[in-house]
């Protein structure tokens, strides 16, 4: 998260009311090779689905998903 660019509270504040992420752009995300987590597992996941129908050949282990989960949970994982 320290080496994507800072944005304002109000970027911040219209992703959100859009259900949005603050770096997504028209042409995609703008931080793809620096992007978090939690955006490298979206659309691999039943939980994380794409709602675009977008998906991985084969979705991730749900026994990973729940690792993964537990360290959201532990990490205070949060959205961007």
């Amino acid at each position: 998260m320290a080496r994507l660019p800072l944005k304002s509270e109000a970027e911040h504040a219209a992703a959100l009311n859009e259900l949005s992420c603050p770096h997504l752009g028209e042409q995609g995300c703008q931080v793809y090779a620096e992007r978090p987590l939690i955006c490298r597992l979206f659309g691999t996941t039943p939980r994380l689905a794409c709602p675009n129908g977008k998906r991985p050949a084969t979705m991730i282990d749900p026994r990973v998903e729940q690792q993964i989960y537990r360290y959201f949970e532990t990490t205070r994982h949060v959205l961007v």
